[in-house]
């Protein structure tokens, strides 16, 4: 069990000062539209311009990136650089709602995956989501005496009785009518609080071929889904977005 803790605004703004910081060394800056699923932006298929990714790189190999919204809002920054006292290079990763407020921090190692992501409400921590690898997540939610164990993410849809299925369907079903190119699709399937899908798109039209996404999201529809409904950080039925990746070999 969890107990709550409060944010320490001198321990945030430390972070915040330190990314500023950074980024006024930078040697190198890099502009990234994205749409609002912040994926790289399609103009062709009219896509809403969203936001912007701006990533700067330190000559300290420090790596920065910061999402805003048009109007300048801040909505994300990641910090990536080596940590010495861990032993390994580390992404911290803040979150902000449309109000400012600091919603998540995510630490990840870089080298392996794992990571832990901390939730806050009102300056107070109310979960935190541990992955440890091997395809294990731990979810603590405060007030909770007994932790979520689940070998899939809690926060996102699952598959009933699981995805096996359906990668066994795409397989059989999937025809790539250009053999010679390899691609990524990166699909959203969007699902309600029961768990039931409400909309299937792809969500990176700036990278994917057309006619791949066009091919793979073919499939997608023609199956039959049935998923656990996603939590929110209480621990509760929400309405979600599970973004699934289909990565295209040329054989």
């Amino acid at each position: 069990m969890i107990t709550p803790m409060r944010l320490g605004t001198t321990i945030l703004f430390t972070i915040l000062s330190s990314f500023l910081s950074l980024s006024l060394f930078a040697q190198d800056r890099e502009i990234i539209a994205l749409n609002q699923y912040r994926g790289p932006l399609d103009k062709e298929k009219l896509e809403v311009h969203t936001y912007n990714k701006i990533v700067t790189y330190a000559p300290d190999k420090v790596k920065i990136e910061k999402v805003y919204t048009l109007d300048n809002q801040l909505r994300s920054t990641t910090r990536e650089s080596y940590n010495p006292d861990l032993g390994y290079i580390e992404a911290v990763t803040q979150n902000f709602d449309s109000l400012s407020n600091h919603t998540s921090t995510r630490f990840k190692n870089v080298e392996n995956d794992m990571w832990m992501e901390v939730f806050f409400e009102n300056g107070e921590e109310v979960s935190r989501l541990q992955y440890s690898g091997n395809k294990m997540y731990r979810f603590d939610i405060v007030g909770r005496e007994t932790p979520i164990i689940s070998t899939t993410n809690p926060l996102n849809p699952s598959f009933i009785p699981d995805r096996k299925h359906f990668l066994n369907f795409f397989d059989s079903r999937y025809v790539h009518s250009k053999q010679r190119e390899s691609g990524f699709v990166l699909v959203g399937i969007h699902t309600d609080e029961k768990g039931d899908v409400t909309k299937i798109e792809c969500l990176n039209y700036g990278e994917a071929p057309n006619y791949m996404a066009k091919e793979v999201l073919d499939v997608f529809n023609a199956y039959d889904f049935k998923f656990e409904p996603a939590l929110d950080i209480k621990g509760n039925p929400k309405a979600s977005v599970l973004r699934y990746p289909i990565r295209i070999n040329y054989r």
